[in-house]
């Protein structure tokens, strides 16, 4: 004797009403964060099929614009790009937005690298030369 499921079906909620202030669906909202880390995750992969001397950052960035176009335009529906990453990368839509957060997060920290970095002052040789450490003092006391 088969036993019957006792599932309840959800209703989904229709929210046209909201009109103007109705919102997108989530993965929808997340296209940016999807259309850039699939591109960032085929160039490296591609730099890696070609190796870094025969791969060119800016040229793989126009033919991807070429092939996918830009987030702007979604060419692409949120659902054949999460379509396109699961078949080349076998990543879904957390795997993805994990991978983004995590890119922002290294380009945040080289960002205040260089930041930083710029705001030490150049050393000016001039002073350096004039100043001779004690030990070299007596070296040259001694040679001359």
């Amino acid at each position: 004797m088969a036993a019957k499921s006792t599932k309840t079906q959800v209703v989904t909620i229709d929210d046209s009403a909201m009109e103007q202030f109705k919102v997108e669906s989530f993965d929808v909202r997340k296209y940016n964060a999807i259309f850039y880390s699939i591109r960032d995750l085929y160039g490296k992969e591609s730099q890696r099929q070609l190796g870094s001397d025969n791969f060119d950052w800016k040229a793989f960035k126009t033919q991807f614009e070429i092939c996918f176009g830009t987030s702007e335009e979604r060419r692409y529906t949120t659902e054949q790009l999460l379509t396109f990453a699961k078949t080349k990368f076998n990543m879904g839509l957390e795997e993805l937005l994990a991978y983004n957060r995590k890119s922002w997060e290294i380009r945040k920290k080289l960002a205040q690298k260089y930041a930083e970095m710029e705001e030490i002052s150049p050393v000016d040789d001039s002073k350096v030369i004039d100043e001779i450490p004690y030990e070299n003092e007596q070296i040259l006391s001694v040679t001359q």
